[in-house]
This record gives C-alpha cells, sequence and structure tokens, in this order.
C-alpha cells in the first residue's frame, strides 16, 4: 500500500472510531439525564394508580355529594340520582389526580392546627377513588396558596403537599357538573335513523352508507348540509338544569310538545325527546318575588325551553333557540345537487352551445394541465345546486327552454358511454333554468355558477406563454 493510501485509511479509522466516542458518549449522558428525568417525575407524583383502575369515584364538593361507577358503556351517576355521566368530566377528574404531582412537600404528619391552617381541618373537596382491588385512594382539597395560588391538598397516606392550584377544577364538582348534560347522546357510527316532528314540517332521516336520505315525507337523498345541521342540533341538545320536581307536563309545554325527537342506533332501544315552551304568561311586579318551585322567566313573560325523555318524570331546562336548527322545510332537506356522476369515470366532455359543439378529451397521465383542467370542470359540475325545484316530472321542457338548449355538456366515461349529461336554458325574464339526464326534475340555478365553462373550442386550445417583453436597448438596436 502506498504512504499516501496507508495515511488516509488511518485518518479514516481514527475518524471513525472518534465518531464513535463522541456518540457513546453523548448517548450515555442522554440516557443518563432521561433515567434522571424519569427518576424525578416518580418522586413528584402523589399517585401510582393507573386511570383505568379506577371502578368508582366519590365527590364531596358545594355541598353534594356525588357517587360515579364505571360501567362497561361507561361512567353512571348512582347517587344521588341515577343518570348517566360526562365521561370527559369523569375522566378528568380521575387522570387529574393521577397525575397530580408535589411543588412541595408541607407535612407528612400534621396535627390539627396545621391542617386548620391549610384550608384542610374543613376541606372545599373530598375525592375517593375505588381500585380494582378495591384499595381507596383519596383526595382532600384545601385552601389556595396566597403567594402563587397554588392549592394546599392531603393524601392517602395523610401528608400535606402544595401542587398546582388548577386541580381546583377538577375536583370541585357538583353531581351537575358530572352528570351527562347531552340530552340524547350519540356515537355517529351507530346511529341509523332520525325522526323529527317540528312546527314547519315531520321529516325522517336515515343512514344510507357515508351520507343521509330523507325517509319521509320524500324518498330521496337529503342535503348534506342540512342533515349535518339537524344532527349538530340534536348533538347540542344540552341541559342548563334539571327540574327533579316540575309542576307539569302543561305547565312546561310538553302536553303538547312543539318538538320530537326520535332516535335509533344500531344498538340500544329507540330514545324519544319531547320539547316544548311554557304557557306564556304576564310579567310579575318587581315587588312579587318568583316561587322558588315557579320555571324561570325572562322579562316577557315567556318560560324557557323544556324537555324530557318520553316515559321519563325529570326535566331538563335547555337555552332558548335550542331547537330552532331542527325545524326546516322540505326544500332544504333535499339534495339539491343537479347531477349525478362518478368523478373518476370522467374522460372526456362534449359542449354544445348554441348549436354548435366541441370535444374535450382528458389525459391526466398525460398533461398536468389536463388533469388540472378536468379537476376544475368536474368540480363546478359537481357542486352546481338548484335555487329552486320548478318541476318535479321534468316534462315542461318547453314551458322551461330545455327543449331547444342554449347550453349542454356531456360527461363520457373512456369507451363513450354518457355518464350525465346538463340542459341549461337561455336567459328567461331573470330566470336560469336546467336539467340533468340523470333526474326528472328541472330546476333553477344561478347562471354565474357555470361562467367557467368553455363556451367555444377555442377557450380550450392551450396558449403558448407569454414571452417577456423586450428591453428597450434591445429593441432600438442600441448596445
Amino acid at each position: 500500500m502506498k504512504a499516501r493510501a496507508r495515511t488516509l485509511a488511518s485518518t479514516a479509522l481514527f475518524l471513525a472510531v472518534a465518531g464513535g466516542a463522541v456518540a457513546l458518549a453523548w448517548f450515555g449522558i442522554a440516557k443518563k439525564d432521561e433515567t434522571a428525568q424519569a427518576k424525578k417525575t416518580a418522586e413528584e407524583k402523589l399517585y401510582a394508580f393507573a386511570p383505568a383502575k379506577v371502578r368508582a369515584i366519590t365527590v364531596e364538593a358545594k355541598g353534594e355529594t356525588t357517587r360515579l361507577a364505571r360501567t362497561e358503556a361507561g361512567w353512571r351517576v348512582e347517587s344521588p340520582l341515577q343518570a348517566e355521566a360526562e365521561r370527559a368530566a369523569a375522566d378528568a377528574l380521575v387522570d387529574k389526580v393521577a397525575e397530580l404531582r408535589r411543588k412541595a412537600a408541607i407535612a407528612a404528619a400534621p396535627d390539627t392546627a396545621s391542617l386548620a391552617r391549610y384550608g384542610l381541618s374543613q376541606p372545599r373537596a373530598r375525592v375517593a377513588l375505588t381500585l380494582d382491588d378495591g384499595k381507596v385512594e383519596t383526595l382532600a382539597l384545601g385552601d389556595e396558596s396566597s403567594f402563587d395560588g397554588s392549592a394546599f391538598v392531603r393524601t392517602t397516606g395523610g401528608g400535606v403537599e402544595l401542587v398546582a392550584g388548577d386541580v381546583r377544577w377538577s375536583l370541585e364538582r357538583t353531581t351537575f357538573d358530572l352528570r351527562e348534560k347531552r340530552l340524547l347522546p350519540f356515537d355517529d357510527n351507530e346511529l341509523q335513523r332520525v325522526d323529527v316532528t317540528a312546527p314547519r314540517l315531520s321529516y325522517t332521516l336515515v343512514r344510507d352508507g357515508d351520507t343521509w336520505r330523507l325517509d319521509a315525507p320524500a324518498k330521496e337523498r337529503a342535503d348534506d348540509a342540512t342533515a349535518a345541521r339537524v344532527l349538530s342540533a340534536i348533538r347540542g341538545l344540552r341541559a342548563t338544569a334539571f327540574l327533579a320536581s316540575p309542576q307539569g307536563d302543561r305547565a312546561h309545554g310538553l302536553d303538547k310538545p312543539r318538538w320530537k325527537v326520535r332516535v335509533v342506533a344500531a344498538s340500544g332501544a329507540p330514545r324519544t325527546l319531547l320539547l316544548g315552551e311554557a304557557r306564556r304568561t304576564p310579567s310579575r311586579s318587581p315587588s312579587s318575588p318568583a316561587s322558588p318551585a315557579s320555571p324561570p322567566r325572562d322579562e316577557a313573560g315567556t318560560s324557557g325551553l323544556y324537555a324530557k325523555i318520553e316515559g321519563a318524570r325529570e326535566l331538563a331546562v335547555l337555552p332558548d333557540g335550542a331547537a330552532k336548527d331542527l325545524d326546516v322545510d322540505l326544500f332544504a332537506l333535499r339534495d339539491k345537487s343537479v347531477m349525478n356522476f362518478d368523478r373518476e369515470k370522467v374522460a372526456a366532455a362534449k359542449f354544445t352551445v348554441d348549436g354548435s359543439s366541441f370535444d374535450a378529451k382528458f389525459d391526466a397521465k398525460k398533461k398536468k394541465e389536463e388533469a388540472g383542467r378536468l379537476a376544475s370542470l368536474l368540480w363546478t359540475l359537481s357542486s352546481l345546486k338548484a335555487k329552486a325545484f320548478v318541476d318535479e316530472t321534468g316534462r315542461a321542457l318547453a314551458e322551461h327552454g330545455l327543449d331547444h338548449p342554449a347550453r349542454e355538456v356531456a360527461l363520457l366515461d373512456q369507451g363513450g358511454k354518457e355518464l350525465d349529461r346538463l340542459l341549461v336554458s337561455a336567459d328567461r325574464g331573470g330566470k336560469t333554468f336546467a336539467r340533468a339526464l340523470s333526474s326528472p326534475r328541472i330546476v333553477e340555478i344561478d347562471p354565474a355558477v357555470l361562467a367557467s365553462l368553455p363556451k367555444s373550442a377555442d377557450e380550450l386550445q392551450e396558449k403558448p406563454p407569454e414571452k417577456p417583453p423586450m428591453k428597450a436597448e434591445a429593441a432600438s438596436g442600441i448596445r
């Protein structure tokens, strides 16, 4: 081996060994730091249980004692009443206790005077968590530190610790805070059918794969946005209060409910919610205080919105207007898409404008420009929506200027088979009408939506890029 080659090899070997030593040292330091941090975190944690091990929760706060139990379906309130629990609130409480960290150790064995000093002789809140092995972990919440807002707590072992002050928001929970306030909670993937009786219309939505269909009063595809709005309104029916001893259905407008919502899931029994508005009554004079048993009223003398599950006694109070998005008309519920085609199958389009026809063929594999042009064209056609349905039978073509349309667009597949065709009228008294061959109905449309479609073969031609303007010196021949 030549001297130069031996020198290069020695240098490479030295660099490799040095690099390995540096990497090993760095790894050792990083690993040591990671281990030290894990040890520090474990020492700071006040509890060692896993949240999934908790089977029951008892919370004493704000003069109430609430007991929750974990079931296969989630958390339930067992006392002082039987109701579904708000899963997020219950899980947040358990997680907060499980991850609670010590900011400072205050007293390992506090005496009576110390407990009083830290607000722990009469805690603001007490929490007891029963684990699946029967062990009970406890936490008592005392006063906050005047220095930085940290909270004094007492743990299962009896010691007093200082922790972050935000623990108060998780522990000081009443029965109302911990119970489920959604009146008809459902899993989106489980929901199969929704029946709504509203002041304007009674209607039914049924799941059809990933979309929704109208089952009553018409049978057709539902408008996606309206179906989503209805489901969101049902999901948003949340109680602001519960009345355990209501005055009766009539007093709360539930003898003749204005709305009725029935939901059917893939599992579980159907549930029906009744919603009513209390009778309008004259306003009280300022000198006449309301009875505690009376429903709340605003200055106009109208009570709020009330609801109850059919067959139950307990009533829920809802915000005024909570049911407004359930009251929709038939046009809003119906799918307003004009054309119906599979985008993936479209390979060509045939345009006819004022009797003249021209074609556009697309090969997305050859030109990005064509792929973009096709995507834009298909988006325009697929997003075309009806402003109004003017003829369900589709027979009045001449009356709406569609026997001799001003414009046609036919979409074809690779084999030349027509996937759908759009007929568009000329302006007729400020209105433009259209019909697709995939649907019999004639609709009114906004012509501005189709403004981007080509009106001649020239508009389909790819224009050469513009040349940059010549500099004045070059144009005049000056060098």
